[in-house]
């Protein structure tokens, strides 16, 4: 009986080990499509811009520049009634100032608008550099059995969170290419949400500097996508522009 045990043990412990093993190699891959992880790390300034587009009609959407090196950052955006907002603040202290229509505003106003350029910069940046947070402290995953997906062959890793970020009770599924390392579709459970959703991946586009991301996804059952017109990484940027209009 000692023996038999022993021998599942080792068996359950070499299971698990290829397992690992599959895991790296699928994130390795995840990383070497966009262009590698020394690439993404060299990259400084991402500039973007996030807009959704519903049954064929899009909005202005908000446009993003983001020092990754030093957290400063800009945002620009319009509201639903035509006033234009430039916030201007760092992300890792998330204080900053903000303008309204070319007026600033008090801090007491100011604040609230940071608060939100934030919240923007987490949910915009993620639906854009998600294959790049796979290895990010906090951030669980876990190889799943492999599916067919647009007659891909893809691995199915699955992203779950530690406490971290604004919604931690998120749960995410990346179907990646076996062939290119590709994110080909994700699918998402949000907190506080009964269904999932499910997006398809645009391939990836050269953005400059050596990196490589997709800038649309679609919905095809709402007929929705999230998409990134004007998605560069740029070598140099005027430093004034993170503190002056």
């Amino acid at each position: 009986m000692r023996k038999l045990t022993q021998f599942f043990a080792v068996l359950f412990l070499l299971s698990f080990c290829a397992k690992a093993q599959d895991k790296e190699m699928a994130i390795n891959k995840v990383w070497d499509a966009i262009g590698g992880k020394t690439n993404f790390e060299k990259a400084r300034y991402f500039q973007f811009t996030f807009a959704v587009e519903r049954n064929g009609k899009g909005n202005p959407g908000r446009i993003h520049l983001w020092d990754k090196f030093t957290g400063d950052y800009r945002l620009e955006s319009e509201s639903g009634d035509g006033k234009k907002s430039v916030v201007l603040f760092n992300v890792n202290t998330q204080k900053g100032k903000a303008f309204e229509n070319g007026a600033q505003l008090p801090d007491s106003n100011a604040s609230k608008l940071v608060t939100r350029a934030y919240a923007s910069f987490i949910n915009d940046t993620y639906w854009l550099l998600v294959p790049t947070k796979l290895q990010d402290p906090g951030v669980n995953t876990k190889l799943e059995p492999s599916e067919i997906v647009n007659n891909e062959d893809c691995f199915v890793l699955n992203l779950n969170f530690d406490k971290v970020g604004l919604t931690p009770g998120d749960q995410y599924w990346l179907y990646t290419s076996k062939n290119t390392g590709e994110v080909i579709r994700w699918k998402f459970l949000l907190q506080n949400q009964k269904n999932t959703s499910v997006f398809e991946w645009m391939p990836y586009q050269d953005l400059g500097q050596g990196v490589k991301l997709s800038t649309k996804k679609t919905n095809t059952e709402s007929n929705t996508s999230i998409f990134f017109p004007l998605t560069k990484v740029l070598q140099s940027v005027d430093k004034n522009i993170f503190i002056k209009l």
